[in-house]
């Protein structure tokens, strides 16, 4: 009986390869166990209060109790006369930072990868990665300390020059300039990570063909290294792209205030006022569920168009 049980199970194993490969990496997938449970319980469970957008919330019944009224919380949300500007404002700045911070990493990694000090090639990383890990919060503070009108650094620099003081913080023209440079020094450094391991991936056989063949530094960068990297960009941009409906929160709401609202409020901030200011949970999930539904269609919308023109996806970097 017990050869019987074991030729079944060597049977099972032979006729199903995903089983086979479970069995044979089963302390690699216990390992992940946690991974998995972790976003499953913070991700994926809370995904049944997307219902909210169809209901009219009641504290005391709950959100599967409270009544539904179908697509009324869509109709509120976009007869929202701010609407309208946050889903401008949301777009314009996701299109700076792919115009600006997106390049930003690419660039700075081709650069630290000529580098041919080791000493002096780790240090400017270090220095480079240590902004990431200041949160938006003391950034935030940063930036209005020294851009004050009153005693700010840059104003008192350029009281000094004779330009006279500038009022950054509270002129809707000077915001952008603020968010972005911000974004580029805090992000940058962080973003070259993995531009860098792909970089270090790239077979060195390829480079000394190229140096034999007369190639300088910039013909390295533009016939080797660049086109080895190129479906890790494509990847990122892909991301970069699905991700134009958040302008990042965090960011924008650490430096923005009342006064330039006009080009500041962001769906992410509209959201934030509709649930946490003014208690509407319902009309925060309908916009921020149409948000997520623009975002998956920019995705694959993303995914295609990069296939098309340059050969690459997120499901094939061959």
């Amino acid at each position: 009986m017990k050869a019987t049980k074991l030729a079944g199970q060597t049977g099972l194993r032979q006729k199903n390869p995903l089983l086979r490969s479970i069995i044979k990496n089963r302390y690699i997938y216990l390992m992940l166990l946690p991974v998995v449970a972790f976003y499953v319980i913070f991700s994926y469970v809370p995904m049944y209060g997307v219902v909210l957008a169809w209901k009219d919330y009641r504290h005391t019944m709950g959100i599967l109790g409270s009544p539904w009224v179908g697509w009324e919380n869509f109709e509120v949300v976009f007869r929202n006369a701010g609407m309208v500007p946050a889903i401008r404002n949301t777009i314009v700045i996701s299109l700076l930072k792919l115009v600006f911070c997106f390049p930003a990493p690419v660039i700075l990694a081709l650069l630290l990868n000529e580098v041919t000090s080791r000493i002096f090639k780790r240090s400017a990383q270090t220095i480079v990665y240590l902004p990431n890990f200041i949160s938006w919060v003391i950034i935030g503070g940063l930036v209005k300390t020294m851009f004050a009108i009153d005693d700010g650094l840059v104003n008192n620099i350029l009281e000094a020059m004779g330009i006279g003081r500038i009022n950054f913080l509270l002129d809707s023209k000077y915001f952008y300039f603020l968010l972005i440079g911000s974004e580029l020094w805090k992000s940058t450094g962080w973003g070259t990570v993995i531009y860098i391991a792909a970089i270090s991936g790239i077979d060195p056989t390829l480079y000394e063909a190229a140096k034999i063949d007369g190639c300088k530094r910039f013909g390295l960068i533009r016939f080797i290294t660049f086109p080895c990297i190129l479906p890790i960009i494509a990847v990122m941009l892909i991301m970069q792209i699905s991700n134009i409906m958040n302008a990042g929160f965090d960011s924008v709401y650490n430096l923005y205030n009342e006064t330039v609202y006009d080009v500041a409020d962001i769906i992410d901030t509209l959201v934030y006022r509709l649930g946490v200011t003014d208690g509407k949970y319902e009309q925060s999930t309908a916009v921020g569920l149409f948000k997520n539904v623009i975002n998956f269609i920019l995705l694959l919308t993303g995914n295609w168009l990069t296939k098309k023109m340059c050969g690459y996806s997120m499901y094939s970097l061959d």
